[in-house]
C-alpha cells in the first residue's frame, strides 16, 4: 500500500510538472542575430502617373523600409517629379521637382490597409521673369486607404489617397471633380529570404 501511494504521487507530480512546462515561456529572450533584422526589411518603387489637359506628370520614389510587424509597414524615400504642361502661348514647359517622403501601412482587414503618408517638396510657385521656377516648400500629408497583395519575396500595393493640405495652384497633384486625390501604385520587394 505504501508502494502505490509513492507511485502515485510519482505519476501525479510528474504529469504537473509536464504540464507547467509546456505552459512555461523560457526565461531568456532569444537574440536577435544581425543579418534576422534583414528578413524584414524591403527596398520598393512607388509610381504616380498623372495625363490631362495638356499636362503630363510622372512621380517616381524609391524606398527603404521595415515590416515592424505582420500588420504594420514603414518606409522612407526621396521622392522625383517630371511635369510637363503647354503655356497659353502654345510652348511646352518642362519641370522637375525634387523631395523626399515617408509613409506607413497599418492593416485594417485580410489585404486592405490604412495609408499615411508625408511628402515634403519643392513644388512650382510660378514663373520669373528669366523663365525660370519659382519654387515653395510645401509639405502634403496623404491619408486613405491600400490595397496590397502579398508574395513570398514582394508585395504590391494600389492606394487611393486624399491630400490633406491641398494648394490650389501650387500643389503639383491635379483633382477629380474638384477633390484632391490620387492614386498610388507601389512595388516593393523583400531584401532577406522568405517571410
Amino acid at each position: 500500500m505504501g508502494n502505490t501511494k509513492v507511485i502515485t504521487l510519482a505519476v501525479l507530480l510528474l504529469a504537473g510538472i509536464r504540464a507547467n512546462a509546456q505552459d512555461e515561456k523560457p526565461i531568456f529572450k532569444e537574440r536577435v542575430r544581425p543579418e534576422d533584422r534583414w528578413q524584414k526589411a524591403f527596398v520598393g518603387i512607388n509610381v504616380t502617373p498623372s495625363f490631362g489637359f495638356g499636362a503630363f506628370q510622372v512621380y517616381v520614389s524609391p524606398t527603404l523600409g521595415y515590416q515592424v510587424n505582420e500588420n504594420l509597414n514603414v518606409a522612407a524615400g526621396p521622392l522625383y517629379m517630371f511635369f510637363t504642361q503647354r503655356s497659353a502661348t502654345g510652348n511646352r514647359q518642362n519641370y522637375s521637382i525634387w523631395g523626399a517622403r515617408a509613409w506607413a501601412q497599418h492593416r485594417i482587414y485580410r489585404r486592405f490597409y490604412a495609408h499615411a503618408e508625408y511628402e515634403l517638396m519643392g513644388a512650382i510657385r510660378g514663373v520669373n521673369a528669366s523663365g525660370g521656377a519659382e519654387r515653395q516648400n510645401i509639405g502634403n500629408p496623404l491619408v486613405g486607404f491600400a490595397l496590397v497583395s502579398a508574395g513570398d519575396r514582394s508585395f504590391q500595393s494600389i492606394a487611393l489617397l486624399y491630400n490633406l493640405n491641398y494648394m490650389e495652384n501650387l500643389t503639383p497633384y491635379g483633382t477629380v471633380a474638384g477633390i484632391p486625390v490620387l492614386i498610388r501604385a507601389g512595388w516593393c520587394f523583400n531584401l532577406g529570404g522568405r517571410r
